[in-house]
């Protein structure tokens, strides 16, 4: 019952990741029917709407399943973690991450209330989702201490933990610089492949304002956060590529390396269609889908290397 209520809240947490991206996208613009007009459009409004404006702006169906979908998932957070406490001498397992999964589901939602007033979209994107992303893996470490799952030699272990660990990170941070790219409307300051305007060092500026309805940015410094997650998502596709292929090569990790080079090529391909193709919507939400399920899959091969570990010791 407790391993069913995790994989189910696992299942809407990243359902709920995938509604706030498409939210979040087609209110920037993309899938709209002037596409790219109405995507400059909504760059220049975002600084200048009214706090009842911004209010109204996210109550649409599209935030409203977000909502529902949040509330859904409280709940079962409330239930996962009750039952963690209750039986926690028969799960074998602290009731600590499901108290810090509930305490991350209040702390967002009471984020969310209180910031669209405040902040501007360029922080509250990130937050956003950084918290989902951080819901999402703390729920997929839960499940993976109720499952129970072949040895793994010392050497492996001793060998490829830092490189997984540094893996996670690199995934984690590529992602978010992709919310706060996606957060300032940058998406378009990079239309071609594989240079960035026919440049490959085109004029940056990396000096940026958080002020809530400060003046747009400036094309430089919109080329500047492109620049930047096109360079992440290189480095981040060597290194995973080079990791996956190890993974692969290991006894116990090879369905774990190929899942994660699988899901790599596919991201690959999302990212050079996106910019091909003009940045159509549901391209753009499957690249943010693919990215969480990049998350996921590093978080169960950390976890194996980090319980492998612990049974050495």
């Amino acid at each position: 019952m407790y391993l069913k209520l995790v994989l189910a809240a696992c299942f809407l947490a990243f359902c709920a990741g995938v509604f706030s991206a498409y939210a979040r996208l087609s209110d920037a613009g993309l899938g709209c029917a002037n596409w790219p007009a109405c995507y400059e459009e909504n760059a220049l409004k975002e600084k200048q709407l009214s706090q009842a404006d911004a209010s109204r702006n996210h109550s649409s169906w599209k935030w409203r399943l977000q909502n529902i979908t949040g509330m859904i998932l409280g709940m079962l957070s409330i239930a996962i973690c009750s039952i963690a406490w209750q039986k926690r001498r028969e799960l074998r397992q602290s009731p600590l991450l499901p108290t810090m999964l509930l305490a991350l589901i209040a702390f967002l939602g009471a984020f969310g209330i209180w910031a669209f007033s405040h902040l501007p979209r360029s922080v509250i994107v990130p937050v956003h989702l950084a918290g989902g992303s951080a819901m999402l893996i703390l729920l997929t470490w839960i499940a993976l201490h109720q499952i129970k799952y072949s040895e793994i030699s010392a050497g492996v272990i001793l060998r490829w933990s830092r490189f997984s660990r540094l893996a996670f990170v690199m995934v984690l941070a590529q992602t978010l610089q992709g919310a706060w790219l996606s957060s300032n409307f940058a998406a378009l300051a990079c239309t071609d492949l594989p240079l960035c305007n026919g440049l490959l060092l085109p004029a940056m500026d990396f000096s940026f304002s958080l002020e809530r309805y400060g003046p747009p940015l400036s094309v430089e410094q919109l080329v500047s956060i492109h620049w930047i997650h096109r360079v992440g998502a290189l480095l981040v596709l060597l290194y995973l590529g080079w990791l996956s292929i190890m993974m692969m090569a290991v006894e116990g990790l090879r369905a774990i390396g190929k899942t994660l080079l699988g899901l790599l090529a596919f991201q690959f391909v999302l990212g050079i269609s996106s910019v091909a193709l003009g940045l159509p919507l549901a391209i753009a939400v499957l690249h943010n889908a693919t990215a969480m399920l990049l998350l996921v899959v590093l978080t169960v091969l950390n976890f194996r290397l980090r319980i492998g570990e612990k049974k050495k010791i």
